[in-house]
């Protein structure tokens, strides 16, 4: 189930974009995720458009999504503390393999008719609890993988394989949706195949990384060592919160594109509201590649500004897109620069963070991010039931805007990293 063998990784790695898979370990990791991706999304999409034909609202929609990133909020200081106390590619695979069977769950349900908005409400949630171990472990274990000098690399090719799932996975899913005889449930069965895949593929790596969270502190106490940890480093709760606003204004659109598809786009099926998130996929991949590359201190604190104002800009082109070929474009855009966006804070917190607590503050850092996507992807379902999505995807992409001018105006600390692209010692110095 190798992506890459011997030979083909070592003309690949030879190009700066892809250096960081020269490591072994690291490119199991990599490919893992690559399969994990494409099983996410594909499941996400299978999963909102069945909901959506079994509830007609968007509202629905929300609620399962809703349910599906709730442990991010909730299970994530535990899984935070797992990945610091226990080996972090063993906990990936518990995870990964944990997501096989609640996939095959959904789709045997499916397949047998059997299956209720309140199963997939359920299900989802078991699910999203798997997430929230496998994120922080991951991205725990990629530092350990990997030199310093190959960070960056590492985490914007991981953020790749995240968000290149999407076109990768729906790729070939989208068009199945379209399909009578394949529909949901063949897409499904798709999903299962990519998960299993993805197990493996993390199965054979063979990097041990534990942290050093000593086992007689409570849960507590290790949750709130590394909340003082964030918050009495300033650069690092900026980034948190800057990270919060994205994910609540621009990144919370799951609940709300199906019925923009479907009632904007003139979507019969779930194949359009594949296409949208495909596109989304690509645009991530391909960003993600180029910014892998980059070595200039500088020009990632201007792609961090830059990549932060087109989050919000792209959103509202989509909300201004009458028709599938304007949506896809601004979905695309979307996808850039968001996983540009993500991938540039994530290695600024991973740069400055020890490795003592790397498992707790990705855990954190994730509490913050899919915490309040879960609770914005609940309100914009509804409200797309009220006011439709297009003034949603507008209004929110413009405070998003605001949000990056008036943090970048008001905080010295980062102005200067948007201008050095570096963190200086004085930013770096609390420690838990």
């Amino acid at each position: 189930m190798q992506i890459l063998g011997d030979r083909a990784s070592a003309r690949v790695t030879a190009i700066p974009h892809f250096a960081s898979l020269k490591h072994h370990g690291y490119r199991n990791t990599w490919a893992a995720n690559l399969w994990s991706g494409a099983a996410m999304w594909t499941f996400i999409v299978a999963v909102s458009w069945l909901v959506l034909e079994r509830s007609d609202s968007s509202g629905w929609v929300g609620v399962v999504t809703f349910s599906a990133m709730l442990p991010f909020l909730l299970a994530s200081p535990i899984a935070g503390l797992l990945a610091d106390r226990v080996d972090r590619r063993h906990l990936a695979v518990v995870a990964l393999a944990g997501g096989v069977v609640v996939m095959s769950a959904v789709t045997i349900l499916t397949i047998t008719d059997a299956i209720e908005i309140w199963h997939l409400a359920a299900l989802v949630f078991i699910n999203g609890i798997l997430r929230s171990m496998l994120e922080p472990a991951v991205q725990s274990l990629i530092p350990n993988q990997v030199p310093r000098e190959d960070l960056l690399n590492a985490i914007t090719l991981n953020s790749a394989t995240r968000h290149g799932g999407r076109f990768f996975g729906l790729l070939v899913s989208a068009p199945l949706l379209a399909v009578d005889s394949i529909g949901i449930s063949g897409v499904l069965v798709l999903c299962v195949a990519f998960q299993v895949a993805s197990s493996y593929q993390m199965f054979v790596s063979r990097t041990v990384s534990k942290g050093e969270s000593a086992p007689e502190q409570g849960l507590a106490r290790s949750f709130v060592d590394g909340l003082v940890y964030i918050y009495t480093n300033r650069t690092i709760a900026i980034f948190i919160l800057l990270v919060a606003f994205h994910c609540a204004l621009v990144m919370s659109f799951e609940s709300i594109l199906p019925v923009f598809s479907r009632e904007v786009l003139g979507a019969k099926d779930g194949s359009t509201l594949g296409f949208l998130i495909m596109a989304y996929g690509i645009g991530s991949f391909v960003a993600s590649i180029l910014i892998a590359g980059m070595r200039s201190e500088k020009n990632k604190g201007r792609w961090l500004l830059w990549s932060g104002l087109l989050s919000g800009v792209t959103p509202a082109m989509l909300g201004f897109s009458p028709v599938l070929p304007l949506a896809i474009v601004a979905a695309a855009g979307m996808g850039a620069s968001q996983s540009v966006f993500m991938a540039l804070t994530n290695t600024y917190v991973q740069t400055i963070v020890p490795d003592r607590l790397r498992g707790r503050i990705s855990s954190l850092y994730l509490l913050h991010a899919g915490g309040v996507m879960a609770f914005a992807n609940l309100g914009y379902g509804f409200l797309a039931d009220v006011f439709s999505a297009p003034p949603i995807l507008i209004v929110t992409g413009t405070m998003f805007v605001a949000v990056v001018l008036g943090m970048a105006l008001s905080q010295a600390d980062l102005r200067r990293v948007y201008r050095t692209g570096s963190v200086t010692p004085a930013q770096v110095g609390a420690r838990a």
